[in-house]
């Protein structure tokens, strides 16, 4: 009876003491982790304009005002399927204005062979917006040429002979197939290093509330050490030279000089940036962690100001893990338009502008 006390008492101190161990670092950097190692998962990132000084708004246009930007939204949704190496992103873009845009577009990717594909449905359910955009003549076209080929809106469009048919190059399905594999260890080692050096930093960095959550806090040194990181770790894995030289068709050594002028100029503004204390970069990560995906929720507010020039620049992106959405099959066969179709879509629209023209 003594033995079985003991036993269970010597249980408990051992549950209180890795229960000690936790902190807001350490279950913050879990967080990453179990969420990175999801097999299948769905994220939806959103991001807004918050603040924006005048001198920034003036460049983007003499018709937009802050209301607008602030009312404005970009969106980003990507479910993934590791075991079957496919994934469905969908991207959507909505501008407040008279007239309001809203533009949404799907691609579904196997990255295996690095083939993407996007469903011809989204064109039809934008063209009210695309129509916004032409011209009237353009308008016209272009809902004519739709109304023409209403056989290919169930269908999926190759993304890459798309681009291949109204560029005129040729596109390497096998240079794009060993691109995305240089873009994904790229991907790999830069999310290390921001992993590692997260856990490097010192704990008054995290922050536990009350209702579970964790904040993450960095100012403009730790925001340039970690940048600095980044490039490091890219330069000494190589990848990115190989995808700059295969990106521009430059030899090996002229892409290494681009990246290291690059490199150069980014640490140069980095360095410039911490030196001038008049100017203010602030980060702020806020996670809810979730047993399951890692994190349900990460809140990301990023603050930049300088007091001698009044720049301004204010940020939010809102990170959500949502339940898994199955990504859908590849498309086969005739479910995929054509170099047929596409030509005559392409005729369609060309026959209608000259005629138009005459």
């Amino acid at each position: 009876m003594k033995k079985a006390i003991m036993a269970v008492t010597i249980f408990v101190l051992l549950l209180a003491t890795l229960s000690g161990c936790s902190s807001p670092k350490s279950d913050f950097t879990t967080a990453l982790k179990k969420t990175a190692e999801n097999q299948q998962y769905t994220t939806n990132v959103k991001f807004q304009v918050n603040n924006l000084s005048d001198n920034y708004i003036k460049k983007l246009g003499s018709d937009i005002n802050l209301n607008q930007l602030k009312k404005s939204n970009i969106q980003y949704k990507i479910s993934v399927d590791n075991d079957s190496s496919t994934s469905y992103s969908e991207f959507s873009l909505h501008w407040a204005d008279e007239q309001p845009l809203d533009l949404t577009l799907h691609v579904l990717q196997n990255s295996d062979d690095g083939k993407a594909y996007i469903p011809v449905s989204d064109i039809y359910d934008a063209s009210d917006s695309i129509s916004n955009l032409l011209p009237d003549v353009g308008a016209k076209i272009f809902n004519q040429v739709l109304d023409q080929n209403k056989d290919l809106e169930s269908k999926y469009l190759n993304l890459f002979e798309t681009i291949q048919n109204f560029s005129n190059q040729a596109i390497d399905s096998e240079t794009v197939d060993r691109q995305a594999e240089e873009l994904k260890k790229i991907e790999e080692v830069s999310g290390i290093a921001i992993y590692d050096y997260l856990n490097d930093l010192d704990d008054k960095h995290f922050k536990a509330k009350d209702n579970g959550d964790i904040i993450l806090t960095l100012g403009k040194t730790e925001i340039s050490g970690l940048v600095n990181e980044v490039l490091t770790t890219l330069d000494d894995n190589g990848n990115i030279i190989t995808l700059i030289s295969e990106i521009d068709g430059i030899t090996q050594k002229q892409a290494q000089t681009k990246w290291n002028t690059q490199q150069k100029n980014i640490r140069s503004s980095l360095k410039s940036l911490t030196s001038k204390k008049e100017q203010r970069l602030d980060f702020k990560l806020t996670v809810t962690p979730d047993n399951t995906k890692g994190f349900s929720k990460a809140i990301i507010t990023t603050n930049f100001e300088d007091t001698k020039t009044k720049d301004l620049m204010e940020f939010t992106t809102t990170i959500d893990m949502l339940d898994y959405e199955k990504v859908p099959s590849m498309p086969e066969g005739k479910k995929i338009v054509s170099k047929k179709e596409l030509d005559k879509a392409i005729s369609d629209g060309l026959k209608l502008y000259l005629s138009s023209a005459q």
